[in-house]
């Protein structure tokens, strides 16, 4: 008999706080945070979730659109206290060209998939669902119809079809 371990991810549905830490670092990945507090951040989100909820339920439930948005600001304060400025940005003001919804043209979708994915300061976070998978995780690229995903559980990309921009996570330079 082979058994296979279970693995972190795998009994959770903590990919909420996963793909903000990952859109933190995305967003800097020109200009790396000299001293980026990953598992204090961890940390503080999951006290926030707890407190948010009331209770631990969140571990195995996953993470709601309003509750990401708290959590989401929580962890700009958060960087914010240690010296860097990050800004969340809804998806519609981040290009100049407005946001295309899932059921519009595809070609205008991937585009701005691809156009998104290319600015430096920038972290999409994206809402992948499926009739198999409600999931966060952060935009990389485009191939084609796929998009390309910086992801805590391993995914490397996703239908363009089943995924949608959530939140920006957009890096601002320090002031002086």
């Amino acid at each position: 008999m082979s058994l296979t371990p279970y693995r972190q991810g795998r009994l959770d549905s903590l990919c909420g706080i996963y793909a903000l830490i990952n859109a933190f670092s995305h967003a800097r990945r020109h200009d790396p945070l000299r001293y980026f507090p990953t598992k204090r951040l961890f940390m503080t989100l999951v006290a926030r979730m707890a407190k948010i909820r009331g209770d631990t339920s969140f571990c195995g439930d996953g993470i709601d659109y309003h509750e990401f948005r708290k959590l989401a600001k929580a962890a700009c304060r958060f960087h914010r206290e240690d010296g860097h400025q990050f800004e969340l940005l809804p998806p519609k003001v981040l290009l100049d060209r407005p946001y295309p919804k899932k059921a519009g043209d595809e070609t205008a979708r991937r585009e701005w998939f691809r156009a998104a994915s290319e600015l430096p300061s920038a972290a999409v976070i994206l809402d992948i669902n499926t009739p198999w998978i409600s999931h966060w995780s952060v935009l990389v690229g485009v191939k084609e119809d796929r998009l390309l995903l910086f992801d805590s559980n391993g995914m490397r990309s996703s239908a363009l079809a089943d995924a949608d921009a959530f939140v920006v996570i957009k890096a601002c330079r320090a002031a002086g």
